[in-house]
């Protein structure tokens, strides 16, 4: 007897810089979520999208969920994560081997909030010297909540990465294809463009600047052969503008450049980037200017 065709979604929860997004990537089999070393690098829900004859996991990755958070952007973040629960049909709770954080525990309870089949993930396992450590973490976690599943592994190194995709599809229902097969995320090019320019940033600029950055394409046009992008950079105080742009514009044509080189080999096709640097005071508190730069729908 033929298995039934299932589909649905699965959120993916937790704390900044936990591994979400590098779970996601590993498991898409493709670069759909920009990463970093910094926390908050995700600022927006994502689809990603795995088919294959028997399912169409739809997996959500969400912001890094973090308690008291002033800021209007993390606020935003913030409800952005809680609202990928709703209608998850699976949560992936992930926290490290180091242990369960304040932001771990504050993760649990938002999930706890649906009714949700949860599943721990307890990722980084390649940091531990001594695996024997995983054991009484697994067991501790089991009291904390009744999981479906506790499942170890290392997004970045993909130890143990399919076993987890080997039980989900249990946990979605019968359906339909929800999304085209062959289709891998739901954003388009201009997402695409601006996320990998902002990951660039981050990781040509390390400590050198906070997050208070965003980047707004400002015009794209787009071809069989070629791609032209203008983007705009923006920063909150002229000291940072600065410090991106570098000593002669280095810095800024360097970021264009590794850019340039990843988006060419996404969309198979010539790139051509024009950046700028522009300066608005308190952006991130500005729920306008989110608006207008796509964090607030």
């Amino acid at each position: 007897m033929t298995k039934a065709f299932r589909a649905g979604f699965i959120a993916i929860l937790g704390r900044p810089n936990v591994g979400k997004s590098t779970l996601l990537n590993r498991i898409i089999g493709k670069k759909i979520s920009i990463t970093s070393s910094k926390p908050q690098t995700t600022r927006h829900r994502l689809l990603g999208i795995n088919t294959t004859e028997e399912y169409q996991m739809i997996f959500v990755d969400t912001p890094g969920v973090h308690p008291g958070s002033k800021r209007y952007i993390n606020q935003i973040m913030n409800k952005t994560a809680a609202n990928a629960l709703i209608d998850a049909d699976v949560t992936l709770l992930m926290i490290t081997s180091e242990g369960w954080k304040e932001e771990d525990r504050h993760a649990l309870k938002l999930a706890q909030q649906e009714k949700t089949n949860l599943i721990l993930l307890i990722n980084k396992i390649d940091k531990l010297k001594n695996k024997n450590q995983l054991l009484p973490l697994i067991e501790y976690s089991s009291q904390l909540h009744n999981f479906k599943a506790i499942i170890p592994l290392s997004a970045s190194d993909g130890n143990n990465v399919q076993s987890l995709v080997d039980v989900l599809p249990e946990y979605l229902p019968e359906s339909p294809l929800l999304f085209p097969e062959g289709q891998t995320t739901d954003k388009g090019a201009q997402f695409i463009i601006s996320e990998t320019i902002r990951e660039k940033l981050f990781r040509q600029l390390h400590n050198e600047i906070p997050y208070a950055l965003a980047v707004e394409i400002q015009q794209l046009e787009m071809t069989e052969s070629l791609i032209r992008a203008d983007a705009i950079v923006w920063v909150e105080k002229n000291s940072q503008k600065g410090i991106i742009i570098g000593k002669k514009g280095e810095k800024l044509r360097t970021v264009g450049t590794h850019a340039r080189e990843e988006l060419e080999s996404y969309f198979e096709r010539k790139v051509f980037l024009q950046l700028w640097v522009k300066v608005r005071e308190n952006w991130s508190d500005d729920a306008v200017m989110l608006r207008s730069i796509g964090y607030i729908e």
